[in-house]
C-alpha cells in the first residue's frame, strides 16, 4: 500500500512555494489569499515528470477565494496558469524562463515573458487539459483544450538537454505546473480522477508504467534539511548571495523568505519587479507596496515555522538578523533542522557602493538612527559547540570577510558611533558625508521624524488590517523606521522608504497617511 501510495502523481508539497496550500489526498491546490497575500502568486508542481512520450492531465477551477482589491481590476484578482516546466525552473514563476510554459486565465500563452494570445479566458468551473508530446524531439510540443474542445498547439519548443549539465534527472523532465492568484484548483492525471484525455495522448499517469516518469524532489525528515539564516546589515549583500546560493543548489529547492522575494511573488504577471515599480511611479506608492511586502513576509515566516517539523523543506530566511535574540526567536521552531548562520559583512568601501546601489533601485535608504542602532545591537553568530555559547547553530558561515576582519571592523564601526571624537568613518554614520550622499542629514535639506505624504495623499484614510486602524500594518514599520526628505534630493518625494528590520518597540503611527494603493479594510 505504501509503494502504491508512492506511485500515484500529486502536487508535491517539496516543489512549491510557501504560499501553496495542497489538500484533497495531493489533487486539491490553492493560494493563500488572507489580507495582503490576495496579492501574490503561488506555484507548485507534481511529483512526477516525462521525459518522453505524449500524456496530457487535467486542471480544474474549483473555486475563486473571496479578497477585497479595490486598487485591482476584477478580471486580475483571481487567476490561474497552468502548463509545464523543467524541474529546474523557479516554481513560482511558470511562463517566465525558455523552459516555462502556461496557460492564463486572461486568454494569453506565456513563455520565456512573452505573452501571445490564445484560447480565450477561461475561469470558474472551467477544465482545461495540457497534452505535452516529447515523442518528436528535439521540436516537442504543448497545446490544450478547454472544456473539451481542443484549442491548437500552443507552441513548438527545443527538449533536448545537455544530460552532462544536470547533476538529477528530474532536473530535466517536465512537470505539470501550476501558479494561482486567489483561486483553488483540482488535479486530474488518470481517467479514474476525472480526465478525459485528449486524442493520441495518454493520461500523465500512464508515463508510470511506460517507464518515461522521472520523481520529482523528496525531503521526509526536518533532519536533512537545513535553514539557512542570513546575517547582515541592510544592503549588505545578503540577497545577492542568497539568490546565487539558490540557483547553484536547486536540488536544496530552498524556500527563500524576503523581501525581494515577496515582491517577485506580488509582480504584474509576467513583468519583472523593476518594471512593476517603475509603473508606480510615485514613491508614495512604491512605500505603500514595501508596507504590504513587509506584511505579506511576516505572514509567510510564521507559516514556515508552524509547517517546519510536518513538511520538511530547505529555507533561506533573509532579513537582517544582528541582533541575538532575534536569531533565537525564528530559530526555535526549526530545532530539529541543520540550522547555518551565513554572515554577509563587506569592506566599508563596498558597503558604500552596494548603499548606493540600494537607493538606485529604491529610491531610498533609511534612516541613519535606526541603522546605527542595529549596528550597536549586531552581535556576530558562533557555533553552538562554542564555550558558553547560547546560540542555536551548526555552522557558521563567513562569505565575504572573515570572523576577525568582520569582528575588528564592527569593533571601529560601533566604536565610531558611540566616540563623537573619533576619527574612524563607518559607512552608514552619517556626520561625515556631503550633501551628495542619501544618508547625510544635509541631503534634501532635512530629515522629518515623520513621513510628509504628496499633497493628494493628505486627507486620505488609513488602513484598517483588522486589529487596530494605522496606516502601518506591522509595529516593525513605523515612522521613526522611515527616512523622510524633503527639499530638491533627486528622487525624493514625500516618504522615502522603509528599512527590512524589525523594531516592536517602536511607536504607532499617526492615521491618516495612506496611498491609494493600500486598499482599506480587513482585505489588506
Amino acid at each position: 500500500m505504501a509503494d502504491e501510495q508512492k506511485q500515484r502523481v500529486v502536487l508535491n508539497p517539496a516543489d512549491c512555494d510557501i504560499g501553496f496550500n495542497i489538500e484533497g489526498n495531493g489533487l486539491l491546490g490553492s493560494s493563500l489569499y488572507e489580507k495582503g497575500l490576495a496579492y501574490c502568486w503561488f506555484g507548485a508542481r507534481a511529483n512526477m515528470g516525462i521525459t518522453g512520450g505524449k500524456y496530457c492531465f487535467g486542471c480544474k477551477v474549483v473555486s475563486f477565494q473571496s479578497v477585497q482589491m479595490e486598487d485591482t481590476d476584477p478580471e486580475d484578482r483571481n487567476l490561474c496558469r497552468v502548463g509545464i516546466s523543467r524541474g529546474d525552473d523557479v516554481v513560482g514563476s511558470l511562463g517566465e524562463t525558455s523552459h516555462s510554459f502556461g496557460y492564463e486565465g486572461t486568454g494569453k500563452f506565456w513563455n520565456a515573458t512573452r505573452s501571445p494570445c490564445y484560447g480565450g479566458k477561461f475561469g470558474l468551473g472551467d477544465t482545461i487539459v495540457c497534452a505535452v508530446n516529447l515523442e518528436e524531439k528535439p521540436l516537442a510540443s504543448i497545446s490544450f483544450s478547454k472544456n473539451g474542445k481542443c484549442l491548437g498547439t500552443a507552441m513548438k519548443f527545443n527538449a533536448l538537454v545537455d544530460p552532462e549539465v544536470k547533476n538529477f534527472q528530474w532536473e530535466s523532465a517536465f512537470f505539470p505546473h501550476l501558479l494561482l492568484k486567489n483561486v483553488e484548483v483540482e488535479l486530474q492525471f488518470s481517467v479514474e480522477g476525472g480526465l478525459v484525455p485528449e486524442d493520441g495522448f495518454k493520461p500523465w499517469a500512464a508515463a508510470l508504467g511506460d517507464g518515461n516518469a522521472i520523481g520529482g524532489p523528496v525531503f521526509d525528515d526536518p533532519k536533512d534539511c537545513e535553514v539557512m539564516m542570513m546575517v547582515g546589515m541592510p544592503a549588505s549583500g545578503k540577497t545577492t548571495w542568497a539568490e546565487k546560493w539558490v540557483k547553484e543548489h536547486p536540488e536544496k529547492r530552498y524556500v527563500l523568505l524576503g523581501i525581494n522575494m515577496v515582491l517577485d511573488q506580488m509582480k504584474v504577471p509576467g513583468h519583472l519587479r523593476k518594471q512593476h515599480k517603475e509603473n508606480l511611479g510615485d514613491p508614495y506608492r512604491l512605500e505603500c507596496l514595501m508596507i504590504k511586502a513587509s506584511y505579506i513576509l511576516d505572514s509567510l515566516l510564521s507559516r514556515a515555522t508552524a509547517r517546519a517539523a510536518t513538511s520538511p523543506r530547505n529555507y533561506i530566511l533573509d532579513r537582517t538578523y544582528v541582533d541575538k535574540d532575534d536569531r533565537e526567536y525564528e530559530l526555535r521552531q526549526f530545532n530539529l533542522f541543520k540550522q547555518i548562520a551565513v554572515v554577509v559583512f563587506p569592506s566599508p568601501e563596498e558597503v558604500k557602493t552596494r548603499l548606493l546601489k540600494r537607493f538606485e533601485d529604491f529610491g531610498s535608504l533609511g534612516p541613519a538612527d535606526i541603522l546605527n542602532e542595529m549596528l550597536a545591537n549586531f552581535a556576530l553568530p558562533v557555533t553552538k559547540d562554542v564555550p558558553c555559547s547560547d546560540e542555536l547553530f551548526d555552522e557558521v558561515m563567513f562569505v565575504e570577510l572573515n570572523r576577525d576582519e568582520s569582528h575588528k571592523l564592527l569593533e571601529e564601526m560601533k566604536q565610531e558611533e558611540s566616540d563623537v571624537n573619533s576619527n574612524y568613518s563607518s559607512p552608514y554614520s552619517c556626520r561625515n558625508f556631503d550633501e551628495s550622499y542619501p544618508f547625510s542629514p544635509k541631503y534634501g535639506e532635512r530629515i522629518l521624524p515623520h513621513p510628509t505624504p504628496s499633497p493628494q495623499y493628505e486627507v486620505a484614510p488609513a488602513v484598517n488590517i483588522g486589529v487596530a486602524t494605522n496606516a502601518y500594518p506591522s509595529a516593525a514599520f513605523q515612522p521613526c523606521a522611515i527616512a523622510s526628505f524633503t527639499g530638491n534630493a533627486p528622487g525624493c518625494h514625500g516618504n522615502a522608504g522603509y528599512l527590512n528590520c524589525a523594531a516592536p518597540q517602536l511607536s504607532r503611527a499617526p492615521a491618516g497617511l495612506h496611498s491609494p494603493l493600500c486598499p482599506p479594510g480587513p482585505g489588506y
